[in-house]
């Protein structure tokens, strides 16, 4: 099963992007904006602007302002890769580290950062090719963002509005991270939607190996006996032990999670109630041949149900 992003958005003119330009340009009234300026105030995505005219500079220059300057230097052409790759490096070595952000290269670098990221993506791939280190994602203090953190918080999103994500949600506060943490790490909103959608695409989702071992076992004999002991009609039942030899981890992780939501239209198949209706709707994941009776953790035995729905199935074959 194979998902796609909807078709990036063209609508938005030219003009339109310069007249946002120029009425930031107007508030702030010193001549000059930089792009931190304009993220603060303006409607459109930086990314956006620097991708339609080639960067930040360039889009300023068209309005008839100044550029923004790196002391008391404009920022300068950009003739081939390794010359802003040994421009990283001096910085480094004038900072006396071995990685710098992005924050310290719009401080001290030459040239225009932007032409570099729209070309590999991501700051952390930039570093790499200049033989730095990359630099930390972190949350809080010290704590550091992985990919899977961020990946989870656009599924939870996507989830609860039952459509693909855009920008104005990340500004709108529906997410847990910043637009700005998004950015550093994949180079932009529309690389993080990308980025989700290879994961989620990625051949290692359908078939989790089981975790051969007799915990996960006495796991599943237990919920089955609470289940039992729960339910007094059925105590006198015969007690169907899980079977030793499951193909698949009774886990199910992010990719198939996803996918079986999308599948169902992020509704519960058994009520249709959705998060994108009523935000107090809870979807799980759930086996409907439950695994503990034989059923695998599959696309075809597995459905989404909200938690009310789920509670009242249980372990109980439909």
């Amino acid at each position: 099963m194979e998902f796609k992003l909807n078709e990036y958005h063209r609508d938005i003119s030219d003009e339109e992007l310069l007249g946002d330009i120029r009425r930031i340009a107007e508030i702030v009234g010193t001549g000059r904006l930089s792009r931190s300026e304009y993220k603060k105030h303006g409607k459109y995505g930086t990314t956006t602007i620097e991708r339609r005219f080639g960067g930040w500079n360039a889009a300023i220059e068209k309005i008839g302002l100044h550029t923004c300057v790196v002391g008391n230097q404009k920022h300068e052409s950009l003739k081939n890769d390794e010359s802003f790759f040994c421009d990283l490096r001096y910085i480094a070595t004038l900072l006396a580290k071995d990685s710098i952000t992005t924050g310290e290269y719009e401080q001290y670098g030459r040239f225009d950062r932007s032409v570099m990221f729209k070309k590999y993506g991501s700051w952390n791939i930039i570093l790499q090719k200049a033989g730095l280190k990359p630099t930390p994602y972190r949350l809080g203090k010290g704590k550091e963002i992985s990919d899977e953190e961020l990946f989870q918080d656009i599924e939870r999103v996507w989830i609860k509005l039952g459509r693909q994500p855009t920008i104005s949600d990340v500004k709108n506060g529906e997410f847990k991270f910043s637009q700005n943490t998004f950015t550093r790490r994949f180079g932009g909103w529309r690389g993080a939607l990308e980025a989700f959608i290879k994961y989620v695409n990625s051949d290692d989702n359908e078939v989790s190996p089981p975790s051969n071992n007799s915990e996960q076992q006495a796991k599943v004999e237990t919920r089955v006996t609470q289940h039992k002991q729960s339910n007094p009609i059925e105590r006198e039942e015969k007690v169907v032990d899980g079977p030793k030899n499951h193909k698949t981890n009774r886990d199910i992780n992010l990719r198939l999670r996803f996918k079986v939501m999308a599948r169902d239209n992020f509704k519960c198949c058994m009520c249709g109630r959705s998060p994108a209706t009523d935000p107090s709707v809870v979807l799980h994941i759930d086996h409907i041949k439950p695994w503990a009776k034989g059923g695998e953790t599959t696309m075809d035995n597995l459905q989404t149900l909200c938690s009310k729905c789920n509670l009242g199935k249980s372990d109980i074959m439909l």
